[in-house]
């Protein structure tokens, strides 16, 4: 489903996470999360070249996909330093592929991000650290375009990432939720469920004032 020019979301099903191929300047092929295992089938429908995989947080429902697609098509696999030693090991805690009763094959995350990174530099894809779901989770900011990949920081429906998890911090999740208000977004891309098409800032605003 194309969501915006160059941009096509592959709705997330079942347990598995929403994706999302992005295509950047240069020809630079982008995709954010996998998804699960799974979910390999379905990427396959929608992706014919791929350069770079970024996980937005190390939980199974976005990353258990990873190997497959990184072998499929030799993408590089981008995740925040603090979250890519639990993708690297295929920790079963952290990763919460043990909760989903299944294990995570360990993937070697090639290049680690820090906040404010530029995906491979050129992408305009920025990145944006936003701790309280896992302590690497991240968002990726199309400043350009308006446009912030939310990964499980916030969704559509006015709820944020679960914070009983390993790695979960209410606090430190509130102070990502102010950090991204100050962005100028319109439209919201999130791991899960329906997406914010307008009005992106005003309520990433009102989720914060409704739970902050």
């Amino acid at each position: 489903m194309q969501i915006a020019e160059g941009i096509t979301l592959i709705e997330g099903v079942g347990a598995n996470s929403n994706c999302y191929l992005v295509e950047c300047a240069g020809g630079i092929n982008v995709l954010v999360d996998t998804g699960t295992a799974d979910n390999f089938l379905r990427i396959k429908e929608h992706v014919k070249k791929l350069d770079v995989i970024v996980n937005t947080h190390c939980h199974y429902d976005h990353t258990g996909g990873n190997l497959l697609v990184k072998n499929e098509f030799g993408a590089k696999l981008l995740a925040h330093e603090e979250d890519a030693p639990y993708i690297s090991s295929g920790d079963g805690e952290h990763t919460c592929s043990s909760m989903f009763g299944k294990v995570l094959t360990g993937v070697k995350v090639d290049i680690v991000l820090k906040d404010r990174d530029v995906i491979l530099g050129t992408t305009g894809l920025e990145v944006v650290h936003t701790p309280g779901h896992t302590v690497g989770g991240i968002c990726l900011y199309d400043r350009k375009r308006k446009i912030l990949f939310s990964g499980d920081t916030l969704f559509a429906n006015g709820g944020v990432g679960r914070t009983d998890l390993p790695g979960g911090d209410y606090e430190a999740l509130l102070a990502s939720l102010r950090k991204i208000s100050l962005l100028d977004v319109d439209v919201i891309l999130p791991g899960h469920g329906e997406c914010v098409l307008s009005g992106g800032s005003e309520y990433i605003q009102d989720v914060l004032n409704s739970i902050g």
